[in-house]
């Protein structure tokens, strides 16, 4: 890219914590038209990231700047700083490698690199080298925080477990956890079916169907909702809270598909401490609970070491609602995935399998499959997902996926589902 000739530009900005009014996104963004106007050049687009981490996130794993990478006719991205963009050396590379390919060049306003020499390369990787030294330090600063607070058995913060509240340490600063008098007895309830050997569907559709609390985040993401999931169900029964345990994960791998139910703060000896005014399960029975979690018929809900990379259940089996393709199977961080050719939009599979085979033996189990009903027919199937998609197969009408925000929890909404015509009228 010579400076001389860009005619055209998109700014980029990111921020991890809304809070921070220094770096805020309004900023970034005027010191880059600033940075434009200053030059001559035209503002094609403006694309952001807000709320999200440079550590946890690669730049194409986020949202804005896929969609600058998406966008057309830009000849340069203006950035605020190399570390609006990455906070690793070879995120920064691979990023601005991309941008070559396409004949584009980045620019920096507070750092003055130029990417079309040899020198102002090297000067922009030490940046961008100084940026994930800092990025370390303050993962460093922020694990010591944490350990204290764990240390002293204050709450460090996060989503509240359900059936408890946070409340003022009347024995020194910070916050600790306590159980929450309504949502207490639910939770104790849960746990007692789930250890007589209900599955999670069943208990979700069992608080469902009695009115049961929601969490306090689910109330606020889903805005008037009452319907309980089996993720929201599965996870309160892996939390080790209910026995009285810390959650303690360091370093968890962000592709984890789920945290580790014994990655608790353990003392000198390696035993879990327990207070036991949280606990309402002893820690044997907490590991027999996640014994029969781990024993679910579902292939999705098993290990990663114990299934298959990707399970044909659905294979050819749903289409992309804007392009009228099947989807194909895939993985996203070691976790099953259908994605569509064309348009890219993906879905999670560990839900939907589930969602899907739950609407099939409710609303179809007595529909004939040759000789069979649904049930008897998915019954001798067992955990033979060939076998698995021709009963689905059989009942299916059409199965369509539109595009919606993919993120941590299932959007029944995004499912289009028709069953076939009845056969027993």
């Amino acid at each position: 890219m010579n400076p001389k000739q860009v005619r055209q530009c998109v700014l980029y900005a990111r921020l991890s914590v809304t809070k921070e009014e220094s770096v805020s996104i309004a900023r970034q963004l005027q010191s880059c038209r600033r940075y434009a106007e200053a030059r001559g050049w035209e503002v094609v687009g403006e694309f952001i990231d807000d709320g999200v981490s440079a550590t946890a996130n690669r730049p194409e794993e986020r949202r804005g700047w896929r969609s600058l990478i998406e966008a057309r006719d830009f000849d340069a991205v203006i950035i605020w700083k190399v570390d609006r963009l990455a906070r690793r050396v070879l995120d920064f590379l691979h990023a601005d490698e991309t941008l070559q390919q396409r004949g584009a060049g980045l620019v920096a306003v507070e750092d003055p690199i130029d990417m079309t020499s040899p020198q102002g390369r090297a000067f922009a990787v030490m940046l961008a080298v100084f940026g994930e030294m800092e990025a370390e330090a303050i993962r460093a600063r922020v694990r010591a925080a944490r350990a204290q607070i764990l240390k002293d058995g204050r709450w460090p913060g996060g989503g509240i477990p359900y059936g408890y509240r946070s409340i003022s340490n009347v024995r020194g600063p910070g916050r600790v956890l306590v159980q929450e008098e309504e949502r207490i007895e639910w939770l104790k309830e849960i746990v007692a079916r789930a250890a007589r050997g209900q599955t999670v569907n069943a208990i979700a559709r069992w608080l469902t169907e009695t009115g049961a609390p929601l969490p306090i985040r689910r109330i606020e993401r889903t805005s008037g909702s009452t319907n309980w999931n089996r993720q929201t169900v599965d996870g309160l029964l892996r939390n080790p809270v209910i026995a009285g345990m810390t959650p303690r994960n360091p370093g968890r791998a962000k592709s984890a598909k789920r945290a580790d139910p014994f990655a608790v703060l353990r003392d000198e000896n390696g035993d879990p401490v327990i207070n036991e005014s949280l606990a309402i399960v002893g820690v044997e029975e907490f590991t027999e609970l996640q014994r029969l979690l781990d024993a679910r018929a579902v292939p999705q809900a098993r290990k990663l070491g114990e299934r298959q990379a990707t399970s044909p259940f659905l294979s050819r089996v749903a289409r992309c609602h804007e392009c009228s393709v099947y989807l194909c199977r895939g993985t996203n961080q070691k976790r099953p995935m259908l994605y569509c050719p064309k348009c890219r939009q993906t879905i999670g599979r560990t839900a939907l399998d589930a969602y899907l085979i739950d609407r099939l033996l409710a609303e179809r189990t007595e529909e004939k499959v040759g000789e069979l009903t649904v049930a008897e027919a998915w019954l001798r199937a067992g955990h033979d997902d060939k076998a698995r998609r021709a009963v689905l197969l059989s009942q299916l009408g059409a199965l369509v996926i539109r595009r919606g925000i993919v993120g941590r929890y299932f959007d029944e909404e995004r499912v289009l589902l028709t069953w076939s015509p009845s056969e027993r009228f």
